[in-house]
């Protein structure tokens, strides 16, 4: 019997409003283990997640019913709210 198979990877970046430099290296590994744990949350696995003080990239693998516009808005919601909240960086958006 014949069987379907599918793998999934979406190369992500996303940057900061105006592409400000706010993303501090100080704690941007706290932000990357955050946004990794969101796609866990989500049901995705991240491989591999970076960038610098004005982008992120992740490169994750999704299931076939996952919706890509979800799981960005949550993304980058929750890194927001995160960001302020945890860390009192009011201007990051």
């Amino acid at each position: 019997m014949a069987s379907t198979y599918l793998s999934l990877h979406y190369h992500i970046v996303f940057g900061t409003k105006n592409r400000a430099p706010i993303i501090d290296a100080k704690w941007r590994p706290r932000l990357y283990d955050y946004l990794g744990g969101i796609v866990h949350r989500l049901g995705g696995f991240s491989k591999r997640i970076g960038g610098i003080d004005d982008h992120v990239h992740l490169l994750v693998s999704l299931k076939s019913t996952h919706n890509l516009a979800d799981l960005m808005r949550e993304l980058k919601k929750a890194s927001s709210v995160w960001v302020h909240d945890t860390l009192g960086e009011k201007q990051f958006a």
